[in-house]
């Protein structure tokens, strides 16, 4: 089945950003515009007075390092998943030859 375009508006620091997008990745945009207006306003106090490029900046910093520190984390998981899958076999084969 064909995902056909939708348009959509998303809202982001209070500016209308309109999108065509499909319908599979409307969720994910709707969640990613969420994440950065959250971002936003966390670093909105803090760096008041020092220019929208400095709060966009650190915004674009703490998503960049959630995702990277999620990527590290999965894949730890993964190579953990693969040791214990291993050390299982293994075990069975050593139980296996006595």
């Amino acid at each position: 089945m064909e995902d056909r375009k939708l348009g959509i508006n998303l809202i982001i620091d209070g500016i209308s950003y309109p999108l065509n997008v499909t319908r599979s990745e409307e969720p994910y945009y709707r969640k990613a515009a969420q994440v950065v207006n959250d971002k936003l306003s966390i670093y909105k106090d803090p760096y008041a007075g020092e220019g929208d490029v400095r709060v966009v900046t650190m915004a674009a910093l703490d998503i960049a390092f959630d995702l990277i520190k999620q990527n590290d984390e999965i894949g730890s998981a993964e190579v953990m998943h693969k040791v214990n899958e291993l050390t299982r076999l293994i075990d069975k084969t050593l139980k296996e030859q006595k």
